[in-house]
């Protein structure tokens, strides 16, 4: 059975993307209209700045990890 699981990794993390996105689809007209408030754009404008930051802590991570990789070679 965890063979299968290795095998279709990528189809059955499709399968379940899809199958999340059926199910919220009802609810996106209520969240356009939840957006269009202030509320709404504040925490948009919160995830989208936590979403920058943590991107960016990502790329400085790699970076920091690569330099150290490579002086370990040397």
């Amino acid at each position: 059975m965890l063979t299968l699981v290795k095998q279709y990794r990528k189809e059955l993390r499709n399968i379940l993307l899809f199958a999340v996105i059926v199910a919220l689809l009802p609810y996106v007209p209520q969240a356009f209209h939840f957006l269009e408030t202030f509320t709404g754009t504040m925490l948009l404008l919160a995830a989208l700045c936590g979403t920058v930051l943590g991107l960016s802590l990502k790329l400085h991570y790699r970076i920091t990890v690569l330099r150290i990789a490579k002086e370990e070679n040397l």
